[in-house]
């Protein structure tokens, strides 16, 4: 019985050398393992002492628990490479390159365009009264005011920290501009259009119209360009 429980202790101490050894961890990893083999194999040639087997089961029961923590901290380094791994795709994935020069002019260019064709359909809708008609100019409104986006994306590109504010407040309030085109498409009559209007105005003309002008002059500032962004007068006054 002692014999079997020699070559028992000598699997279960085979097994844990096997397992990497973090050198970080206590220096009784080897040399206590060791240590154990080496009076296991002494028992080979005598009877085995009880305070042998202790020393075993102790030297045994460290070395368990040091392959646990390099496991642990095995664990924890590949977590924490996943997350940078993840954060850095992430930025790679949003940041991208600095639009050029030529690419913010256009934007801006573009940007304004696309802000004076709403503000000239927001002007015309409350003298009109033929639904065709007023449903046609909403339209308009609508597609430009959607195109406005993929401008202010380039624009925000080119210097996220200064026009961050700017950036904000005109992707906040957007929905409020697209909502009530979409409300006089669905529904064009005057007094909704009036309604419209006038909720439309209230989000844009202090908190969208400035905001252009200010994305603009910063992204063109960020690109070396003067800035020289349009100014939008207020609508529905």
């Amino acid at each position: 019985m002692q014999f079997l429980y020699i070559l028992s202790s000598l699997s279960l101490i085979g097994t844990s050398l096997s397992l990497p050894i973090d050198t970080r961890s206590n220096n009784l990893d080897l040399t206590a393992r060791n240590d154990a083999n080496d009076a296991v194999l002494d028992t080979f040639t005598g009877e085995l002492d009880p305070s042998v087997l202790a020393t075993l089961t102790q030297d045994r029961a460290k070395a368990d628990d040091a392959n646990a923590n390099t496991k642990a901290n095995a664990n924890s380094n590949s977590n924490g490479n996943t997350a940078k791994a993840t954060g850095g795709s992430t930025a790679a994935a949003t940041g991208g390159k600095k639009p050029t020069a030529d690419a913010v002019q256009t934007a801006a260019d573009n940007f304004a365009k696309d802000a004076n064709t709403v503000s000239a359909s927001l002007n015309q809708l409350p003298s009109e009264t033929d639904a065709t008609k007023i449903k046609a100019l909403a339209t308009t409104a609508f597609k430009a005011e959607s195109d406005e986006d993929a401008q202010r994306a380039v624009l925000f590109a080119a210097d996220p920290n200064g026009g961050a504010s700017a950036n904000a407040k005109i992707v906040k309030n957007t929905p409020t501009v697209l909502d009530g085109l979409s409300n006089i498409q669905k529904n064009p009559t005057p007094q909704n259009v009036a309604k419209m209007v006038d909720t439309i105005a209230a989000a844009r003309n202090p908190q969208i119209l400035p905001s252009i002008t200010q994305l603009s002059n910063s992204a063109m500032k960020a690109v070396g360009l003067p800035a020289a962004a349009q100014k939008f007068p207020a609508t529905n006054q």
